[in-house]
């Protein structure tokens, strides 16, 4: 039997194990923050909770500043003159991929007060991506009680993916599930066509490609192009589908763009009633991720604690 549902208690444990700094990101006083540092630092002693904001950077050690300044200057190679340098070394993004880089930090969770390009054009600036030509992209983990948990992508960053792009979402997405959570990935390439229901519609095709290509280049499970009812709903698959290979349905949903992967999303967060934890991002050397500006507490610890296992992950 294939586990559908993440152990996330164990992998709080696991957590316990390793001491771990991680970069908050908050330019105001949302009590968010505050109740969020309560909860990590009551139940977890190891993992250090570090809020940068204007005041951080500050008074910061004068030395310590010449010398990322230094270094972000040689990373930017004359591309920005030196007020906009300066301007961005002020920003507390690009201060904390420096700290970041420099391992004087293990993770960032930004976001509740920063839109993701914000957030995006630091990290590929100063950290960069781990697979040269690979988007990054980014996957939300939705969790509801009594049902099993669902991974979509990418709901932050493309726009409008091409075929290769979209497998190259779906394989990191399925890489992450696999590495993080423990989980097996099954993965459904969603489309308004099931199978050639569509017939040989341009947003099909792209669909399909994408799915032979993710065939080709791994060995998971996947199934498309596919609708979302027949994904999800055993009986409509069976009706749509009936693929004895796939006894057990897809857990994670690619979205053939922006648009509908972050529409996606959201409805089953306030229709559905999921807990939405995430974005979390793939492909930037180190881990950084994303928080709903509309994120709850308990989402903030969670991903706060996911960012800390990626870090676990990566070394």
């Amino acid at each position: 039997m294939i586990k559908e549902k993440i152990d996330f208690k164990d992998l709080k444990e696991k957590i316990k194990r390793y001491q771990k700094e991680i970069i908050i990101l908050s330019t105001d006083n949302d009590q968010r923050f505050f109740e969020a540092k309560k909860i990590i630092e009551k139940n977890f002693d190891n993992l250090k909770y570090i809020k940068i904001d204007d005041n951080f950077i500050k008074n910061y050690n004068q030395n310590e500043k010449e010398r990322l300044f230094n270094l972000y200057k040689d990373l930017r190679n004359g591309k920005e003159d030196l007020e906009k340098l300066e301007k961005n070394f002020s920003n507390p993004n690009y201060f904390a991929n420096l700290l970041l880089r420099e391992n004087r930090a293990d993770g960032i969770v930004s976001g509740s007060t920063h839109p993701t390009s914000e957030i995006l054009r630091p990290s590929f600036q100063i950290l960069k991506t781990k697979i040269p030509d690979v988007p990054v992209s980014s996957f939300m983990w939705l969790e509801r009680e009594n049902t099993k948990d669902l991974f979509f992508a990418d709901i932050s960053v493309n726009p409008n993916p091409s075929s290769l792009e979209l497998a190259n979402i779906a394989i990191q997405t399925a890489n992450s599930v696999k590495n993080i959570f423990k989980i097996e990935p099954i993965i459904a390439m969603l489309s308004f066509s099931t199978l050639g229901s569509g017939g040989d519609n341009p947003l099909v095709l792209k669909i399909r490609e994408a799915t032979d290509i993710v065939k080709r280049d791994s060995n998971y499970k996947v199934i498309g192009e596919i609708q979302w009812d027949a994904a999800y709903d055993p009986n409509i698959f069976k009706i749509k589908v009936n693929d004895p290979d796939f006894e057990t349905l897809p857990n994670i949903f690619i979205f053939p763009d922006l648009n509908s992967g972050n529409i996606g999303y959201k409805i089953a967060s306030t229709l559905g009633n999921f807990k939405a934890i995430g974005p979390l991002l793939q492909n930037i050397k180190k881990p950084v991720n994303d928080l709903s500006r509309g994120a709850k507490v308990e989402e903030i610890v969670d991903l706060v604690i996911i960012t800390a296992l990626q870090v676990i992950n990566n070394n």
